[in-house]
């Protein structure tokens, strides 16, 4: 991975090169990444973020054990940085049948959202990746009118960032 020397790197700069180089399909090259450069993430969330990169890549690689680990390293200051883990902890509680501690865990993220105003525009998206994993676990799977209503809501949603997971939770697949 030949990348030259780009200085000190923000946060979000950081976050968004893993992110794309995982929606990219290149994990591994996501992993050396940021194994490589992590040193050069501001010093005060250097730790923080290669830890939630960290944690992307393990669930980009279906490791939802190390995935966890990585998330529970750290203490997610940054409210986004925060969001991003709170919503991959959703998703590998949901993935993995945990679904009392989701309910807890849904509970726990309404909270947050609503107590971080700071949030803007975002906090409709989060609040609809909650409503959405809700109406996921309430969902009865063998009704299939139920299960196309909601597939039509998802679909319909403009702000979802999370809508092709919950799409896929919705056939079953991954």
């Amino acid at each position: 991975m030949p990348v030259p020397y780009w200085g000190i790197f923000s946060r979000f700069a950081f976050n968004n090169i893993v992110a794309i180089s995982l929606r990219a399909g290149e994990i591994d090259w996501a992993e050396a990444f940021i194994h490589q450069y992590k040193a050069n993430v501001e010093r005060q969330w250097r730790d923080t973020t290669a830890s939630l990169s960290l944690a992307r890549v393990a669930y980009a690689k279906r490791d939802l054990d190390t995935a966890l680990s990585h998330l529970q390293r750290s203490d997610y200051k940054d409210t986004m940085n925060n969001l991003t883990a709170k919503t991959l902890q959703l998703k590998i509680f949901y993935e993995s049948g945990a679904f009392e501690t989701l309910e807890s865990h849904l509970k726990s993220m309404k909270a947050f959202i609503r107590r971080h105003a700071a949030i803007g525009y975002h906090r409709n998206n989060y609040k609809h990746i909650v409503l959405y994993t809700e109406k996921l676990m309430a969902l009865n799977f063998t009704n299939k009118k139920s299960v196309q209503t909601l597939r039509n809501k998802i679909q319909a949603e403009a702000i979802l960032t999370e809508k092709e997971w919950l799409l896929e939770q919705l056939m079953g697949t991954k």
